[in-house]
């Protein structure tokens, strides 16, 4: 029998880091389902759904432990409930940059139930205005009736100088 977990990565980064990772996980016979990589100022932060030989995973996470003694693992088991039906809709958010903008995009896909995939946002300054400009790509997991255009104008209704983009 199979396990699927979650593994949850935070430490420094160095080179290679994450090609030694996926030997590790692959030495003591786990899969990378899917995964996720951030790397920012020195910093490593990782996310994989990991599915391997259930009477192999203590070993797995003993190995990832005792090889990279520098990283901190958390483990969590899969939510097999979050696979609904659903689409992908994938949209780019531009609007002058306010305190709270972020809580108030999150709480307006919250409140459609829409999940969050990625979200991934920065903050700049752009010649020409003296505002910082916000911008979110967004990576959505909507119902498959939904529509995206109606869920950019749900966004666009935060104030008057939002844009949304649908990829």
């Amino acid at each position: 029998m199979t396990s699927n977990f979650i593994t949850t990565v935070h430490g420094p980064d160095s080179p290679g880091i994450i090609r030694a990772l996926a030997n590790a996980t692959r030495g003591q016979g786990g899969e990378w389902l899917t995964s996720k990589f951030i790397k920012l100022d020195g910093r490593l932060a990782a996310i994989m759904s990991v599915v391997i030989e259930e009477e192999l995973e203590e070993r797995l996470k003993k190995t990832l432990s005792d090889e990279f003694p520098e990283l901190d693992f958390i483990y969590s088991p899969t939510n097999l409930t979050a696979k609904k039906a659903t689409k992908i809709i994938n949209l780019v958010v531009d609007c002058i940059d306010r305190t709270g903008l972020t809580s108030d995009l999150s709480n307006i896909l919250s409140n459609l139930g829409i999940r969050v995939e990625n979200m991934d946002t920065k903050r700049f300054t752009m010649d020409g205005i003296n505002d910082t400009v916000f911008r979110a790509k967004l990576t959505l997991a909507v119902p498959e009736g939904a529509e995206s255009e109606a869920i950019a104008g749900e966004i666009e209704a935060l104030s008057e100088d939002v844009r949304v983009n649908v990829l």
